[in-house]
């Protein structure tokens, strides 16, 4: 199938495509005319990613499930490498989760010392 096809089919931009060829994620092979040539693993491995993505995980975070389903797993979250991605995804979370209580208790905390000064202040 040819680029607009593979667009199509997985629901991405041509020029997304082309970015994922750039990262390595897509090596189409090529028709004597230079047209690139996919295949329905394509469809699969440019579904996988933008799943991936929409978690927060970068294009280039993405190639150990994209090895993994080109090895010939039926699911890309299979192999260690695929763990290790998830479970880095998951540590950035939890800290990013830490970040957050610890912003929202310093904000709490100046909150309340705000409203008890304002009923201090005469009106």
């Amino acid at each position: 199938m040819h680029i607009t096809d593979l667009a199509r089919a997985s629901g991405v931009t041509v020029k997304a495509l082309r970015y994922y060829e750039a990262r390595g994620l897509l090596k189409p092979d090529r028709a004597a005319n230079g047209y690139r040539e996919y295949d329905a693993q394509d469809v699969q491995v440019v579904r996988e990613v933008r799943t991936l993505q929409s978690l927060g995980l970068t294009a280039d975070e993405t190639v150990p499930f994209v090895e993994c389903l080109r090895s010939g797993h039926e699911r890309a979250d299979v192999c260690p490498g695929s763990l290790d991605a998830y479970r880095a995804r998951i540590a950035e979370i939890d800290d990013r989760i830490a970040e957050l209580w610890e912003l929202r208790g310093r904000l709490r905390d100046l909150l309340l010392d705000a409203e008890s000064h304002s009923r201090k202040e005469p009106a």
